[in-house]
């Protein structure tokens, strides 16, 4: 960490006494990333297509617990009429189940975390590129985007980035319906 806010002086640094020297005025820009993770149409298509890809699943599930839900209403409405040994077979049958819906509840959920990170490393390289694109038509000298404590909303270009990424959604959209 204190390597990182050193290397990121050093940078400060450098970018200022060059701009310095040159006599240019330096073009500074933030970007919050979480913001456009959370509302680029690409991240909001990602999210939509990772909950109709586990549906399916998540049904089965739903099921399943149901299943469990309406077997233990059973045996505890039946318990009192049951044996020692119906007792203690219903209740394997139960523990067995609730197994089966715990071990089905983990397999999906990891699934869906392995999934899930497949798509946030495409949106994270294509948030990059937008940064990259924008910095570059905007002629920013330095564009920050990780660990700003506070910045003046002259400097956040996160709109800019946004509205890039929409035009690149809406342009990706057209070229496919052609």
């Amino acid at each position: 960490m204190i390597k990182r806010i050193r290397w990121s002086f050093w940078v400060l640094f450098l970018v200022f006494s060059s701009a310095y020297a040159a006599d240019k005025p330096i073009k500074l820009g933030v970007v919050n990333v979480g913001l456009l993770l959370e509302k680029a149409p690409q991240a909001v298509a990602a999210s939509q297509k990772l909950e109709q890809e586990f549906l399916p699943q998540q049904k089965d599930l739903q099921k399943l617990a149901a299943d469990l839900n309406k077997k233990k209403a059973d045996y505890a409405k039946n318990k009192l009429v049951m044996s020692a040994v119906q007792q203690q077979a219903k209740e394997r049958e139960l523990a067995l189940l609730a197994r089966e819906v715990q071990r089905k509840q983990n397999d999906i959920q990891e699934l869906l975390n392995l999934r899930r990170n497949e798509e946030l490393t495409k949106i994270q390289k294509l948030v990059n590129q937008a940064i990259k694109k924008v910095g570059e038509a905007e002629h920013f000298d330095l564009v920050l985007y990780e660990g700003i404590a506070y910045t003046n909303h002259r400097l956040d270009i996160t709109q800019k980035v946004l509205a890039y990424l929409q035009k690149l959604n809406k342009q990706q959209k057209t070229s496919f319906n052609k």
